[in-house]
């Protein structure tokens, strides 16, 4: 059996994986800036508009999953790293009994919602074609999750940049595909059958590459363990009312503007949200993968490593989030008059909102991983699902005031007092780090990097002009002088060595 972090140092598996998985992010987000408009000009606002709601209403499918994913990844990571191949083995098969279970479920799930949906959908061709969307996008999503039983084996080795190379390929084919099927006059039916195959393809190639990683993988009856069930279980509880939180912040706003407004102004909400969830994903792409870590380290009990980590992981977080950010609010608005037209220039307030909201999130997302690692993310889960009522109660009452803006700032609201104050109280409490330590770690950070986009926008606001090439200049443009002085600003000497040894040798 491979065991992990012996091959490489964990810190360049981490850097190897974090360029991959960001990589793979950044041609993502690039192929639906062209999608989006491409796909709004074929298929309509109301209709695009559809699309996104039953996206929103299949992704709350995934709730079947009751949070069990964090816990077969977390147990699963705990047993490789120790080297205990049957326990793993026991989790995997066990897993893999009870997401079956999950997958008839949501079949089940899924062909009531498509029954009555008609309540809901007067007209009989539409109702139709989205009868065949819903049951499409369902039994698609019900394949998955029988392969979520293998969740953790790939974080366990650190290894995220053999899935990537699988996700690039799923991606330009589905792009391909897309391309060729609304251009001869297909509409969303279309859309939900090259993600079904797309899905499986991908499904596919993850269970090779988690066998080929996990060599002594086997499935097999044997291994299904009951007191397994209990124990994950009991960790996933917790994940589960995390998800639902999640749900309610990031599912629920299309369902909102659809019920309050109509479908077409869920598309113009969606292209201010769309951005800001780009920006959030392409972090998490990048820095996303410490858990695994953490729990290396909480099974070491070696908390020391656990407060130092998450202070600079944090300190990273924090450097990427307020530049990248800042510049997305500088460039948004000329960004989406050319990239959709002035017509949907009401979707950059809510840009701007979702952006300080989706900030704070991912700077402070590292403590979120360490309460993960050493299993208290009921404190997540509490917060969360607080967050997720407020947010639903704010929107319904702030977009008959303020219209689709008034979502996006019920869905920030709460979502900027607990990540910036609640989660990282508690989570400091549980490692036993200063609370003091760890704003002072951020502070001079964001003082410079505010200081340094304020300068920026007074100097290049005349030329950001609606023109891509005119964003692109002047974004790179700021670039290299904040990098540059961002290195000696934040870090101290050991840190700027650790930075410059995951480089590789020929950039040293």
């Amino acid at each position: 059996m491979r065991v992990p972090f012996n091959t490489m140092t964990t810190a360049n598996l981490l850097f190897k994986s974090s360029i991959s998985r960001t990589s793979l992010t950044i041609l993502s987000i690039i192929i639906s800036f062209l999608m989006l408009p491409f796909l709004v000009s074929k298929l309509g606002d109301e209709w695009y508009g559809i699309w996104t709601v039953l996206g929103s209403l299949i992704g709350y499918y995934y709730l079947v999953d009751f949070g069990l994913a964090t816990a077969v990844t977390r147990y699963i990571t705990q047993y490789i790293s120790k080297n205990d191949k049957d326990n793993a083995n026991s989790v995997i098969n066990t897993a893999l009994v009870i997401y079956s279970a999950m997958a008839l479920a949501i079949c089940i799930i899924t062909i009531t919602v498509s029954y009555f949906v008609h309540y809901f959908v007067p007209n009989a061709r539409d109702l139709f074609i989205i009868r065949i969307a819903i049951l499409i996008m369902g039994f698609n999503l019900a394949i998955e999750f029988p392969f979520k039983a293998f969740a953790g084996i790939i974080g366990a080795y650190v290894r995220y940049d053999l899935i990537t190379y699988a996700h690039i390929f799923t991606l330009l084919l589905s792009t391909a595909l897309i391309v060729i099927l609304m251009n001869l006059g297909y509409g969303i039916i279309a859309l939900s059958i090259i993600g079904f195959i797309c899905s499986q393809i991908s499904n596919i190639i993850f269970y090779f590459i988690s066998k080929y990683l996990f060599s002594d993988m086997q499935i097999s009856r044997k291994f299904f363990r009951k007191d397994k069930v209990k124990e994950l279980f009991g960790y996933s509880v917790w994940s589960f009312l995390i998800q639902i939180g999640d749900q309610m912040r990031f599912r629920i706003d299309s369902i909102v503007i659809a019920w309050m407004l109509t479908a077409g102004h869920v598309t113009h909400y969606f292209i201010g949200a769309r951005l800001a969830e780009y920006f959030l994903i392409l972090l998490y792409r990048a820095t996303n993968i410490l858990t695994p870590v953490f729990t290396k380290y909480h099974a070491e009990n070696n908390y020391q490593e656990i407060r130092s980590k998450l202070l600079f992981v944090t300190k990273i977080n924090n450097i990427l989030s307020l530049f990248g950010g800042g510049l997305i609010i500088i460039v948004g608005r000329p960004f989406i008059s050319k990239w959709m037209g002035d017509n949907y220039l009401d979707a950059y307030p809510v840009l701007v909102v979702l952006i300080i909201a989706m900030i704070i999130e991912a700077i402070h997302n590292p403590s979120n991983n360490v309460l993960y690692a050493i299993a208290k993310h009921r404190y997540i889960a509490t917060v969360g699902t607080f967050e997720g009522i407020i947010n639903f109660i704010l929107s319904l009452v702030l977009i008959q005031y303020y219209g689709i803006l008034g979502v996006a700032i019920g869905t920030a609201i709460p979502l900027i007092v607990s990540r910036l104050f609640l989660l990282p109280l508690y989570t400091c409490k549980c490692i036993g780090l200063p609370i003091a330590q760890y704003y002072s770690n951020l502070f001079v950070t964001t003082l410079f990097t505010i200081t340094y986009l304020g300068l920026f926008y007074m100097l290049a606001k005349d030329i950001i002009i609606p023109q891509y090439m005119a964003i692109v200049v002047a974004s790179l443009s700021a670039l290299p002088v904040y990098f540059f002085c961002i290195f000696f600003v934040s870090f101290n000497r050991s840190e700027r060595i650790l930075l410059r040894s995951l480089l590789p040798s020929k950039l040293h």
